[in-house]
């Protein structure tokens, strides 16, 4: 029994020194990238040709999985020596000129000017309202919304052909309707109801 142990050991420390052998990468493809250029996720994911196949782990790629423009990854190993990277890449949503966010609230850094403009701006003082900002986003999106200012008080956003005031994003969900029905203007959105005023 002990020696058929040792053999075993044997084999397994062998087959774990080949495997730093052969096979090796041949081809590295990346799909679904569109931030990142090809060199920069190869960077990231550390896998170049002629590095050991069977050591291509997600432990390995953790620097880009983990990276917050990447949304989801998939490494594909096809024997005996190719490695696919199929990204879903974050998407900016919201910028304040300096930090920009994704829809899930993420901060995506070293974002350029090719993919922040036309996003909504962000402005305001007080206490940051960054994550009701984003709700409110999601649920404007089909107005138009250019500016979303935060308060303590509340919000005022600039939407195509509309300026909101609402105190949140609650108050807005309350009062959906009424708002959708009386779009254009100037629109505050209280808990009890909403007025509208013509510029």
């Amino acid at each position: 029994m002990r020696a058929l142990l040792v053999v075993l050991l044997l084999l397994s420390g062998g087959g774990l020194i080949a495997s730093l052998f052969v096979p090796k990468v041949r081809t590295v493809e990346v799909v679904g990238n569109h931030h990142y250029d090809e060199a920069r996720v190869r960077e990231l994911a550390d896998v170049h040709e002629g590095d050991p196949f069977l050591w291509v782990t997600r432990r390995r790629v953790r620097d880009l999985a983990n990276d917050p423009w990447v949304l989801r990854l998939e490494v594909l190993r096809r024997w005996p020596d190719a490695i696919r990277f199929a990204l879903v890449e974050r998407s900016p949503a919201l910028t304040d000129g300096r930090t920009t966010w994704a829809d899930d609230g993420t901060v995506l850094p070293d974002a350029g000017p090719s993919e922040t403009a036309g996003l909504p701006r962000l402005e305001g003082w007080g206490t940051p309202r960054t994550t009701e900002a984003l709700e409110l986003l999601m649920l404007l999106r089909p107005f138009g919304p250019e500016v979303i200012q935060y308060s303590p008080e509340g919000f005022e956003i600039l939407l195509t052909g509309t300026t909101l005031i609402t105190s949140s994003a609650d108050a807005l969900r309350e009062q959906w309707s009424a708002f959708v029905s009386n779009r254009g203007g100037r629109i505050a959105v209280y808990p009890w109801g909403v007025s509208k005023a013509h510029d």
